[in-house]
């Protein structure tokens, strides 16, 4: 079987790349089509996974439409040239325009319920949605609910052993504590009319933290000149293994404040977008803190600074939520087999 895998954010390469190896063991034949955003096109060389290369997404929403034009008639084209039996991918808009339009099957996964705009667009295209059953909109009978998060088809104790050479890697000490702060860039549809973290509040949790330990900043923009001495600039492919051994992980962005939280590192989400996953690790598992409130994030971070045994109170709510949830590369696996045996 022949299965196109589409990607358009850097968490993407991360869902696909366990999978996608899986099922190159199985016989499979697996492509991918990736966006240029950042760091994507990065994984998937440190990953060792080809791909052709969509190009940019536009950032104001006149571009964004221009350019869905523009890869939809390159998906097009690309699944012309290579038919595949099926296209999966985590908000596949153009996948699902070119599935539909080739009678390509094509699933869709998504896991955020404000992305209103995006859903509008691959919905009535896709043949088959996947969420989490957490998720909180209905989508209709397209809508397939599973019992996971897409973070776990690469931070499930199955598909992760966190490298402890990431500390040498970073100049830190074995018994060192350090933090990792995230901020986002704000251009992503889902994102219009929000805004993230002031300049000073960024000034402010890095220099508190740095009164604890190293701070190591990720950014989706080029940082500001006073913050680039901060920057983590080690590969990409070791941010997870350094979110493993972190002493807390504190941003704007949802998915790296979800991957801390499931790796068990304490985590703080300063970002008005509440989402359904933020929402149920916060409240049925304690695991992560959604504050864009300023001046109650930089309160929670010292309540956490001073907090005894962290680590050992974090591990436990780790234990007790993997104990209900499904490794979602195995799901992946599943679907697609199932999927093979009409081709057979």
């Amino acid at each position: 079987m022949k299965i196109l895998f589409d990607v358009n954010h850097a968490a993407h390469v991360h869902f696909i790349k366990n999978a996608y190896k899986i099922l190159k063991q199985q016989g499979h034949e697996c492509l991918i089509t990736a966006s240029d955003k950042p760091l994507v096109y990065q994984l998937l060389a440190e990953n060792n996974l080809p791909y052709y290369p969509m190009g940019k997404i536009g950032k104001s929403m006149i571009s964004k439409l221009i350019k869905l034009l523009i890869h939809d008639t390159k998906m097009i084209w690309y699944c012309l040239r290579h038919k595949p039996n099926l296209i999966l991918g985590i908000v596949a808009i153009r996948g699902s325009h070119a599935g539909w339009l080739l009678r390509i099957k094509n699933i869709v996964f998504s896991d955020t319920e404000t992305a209103k705009l995006q859903i509008a667009f691959f919905k009535p295209f896709a043949t088959e949605i996947h969420n989490p059953d957490w998720f909180k909109r209905n989508l209709g009978s397209k809508q397939i609910r599973y019992k996971g998060f897409h973070e776990l088809a690469y931070l499930h104790p199955n598909n992760f052993e966190p490298d402890p050479k990431v500390r040498g890697l970073l100049g830190i000490n074995p018994n060192e504590d350090f933090f990792i702060v995230r901020f986002v860039a704000w251009d992503a549809t889902h994102d219009i009319h929000h805004s993230g973290i002031s300049l000073q509040g960024k000034r402010d949790i890095i220099n508190l933290l740095s009164r604890h330990g190293k701070v190591f900043v990720t950014s989706e923009y080029t940082l500001e000149e006073e913050f680039k001495k901060y920057e983590f600039t080690i590969a990409s492919s070791y941010l997870h293994d350094a979110m493993y051994f972190a002493s807390m992980v504190v941003g704007e962005g949802a998915t790296t404040a979800c991957e801390a939280a499931i790796l068990g590192t304490p985590s703080i989400y300063m970002n008005p977008i509440a989402l359904g996953y933020i929402e149920y690790l916060e409240e049925i598992y304690d695991m992560i803190y959604h504050l864009p409130d300023e001046d109650r994030a930089m309160q929670k971070i010292r309540e956490l600074l001073n907090s005894p045994d962290l680590n050992q109170e974090w591990s436990n709510k780790k234990k007790a939520f993997l104990a209900t949830q499904i490794d979602t590369t195995e799901y992946i696996i599943s679907l697609i087999n199932q999927n093979n045996r009409s081709y057979i």
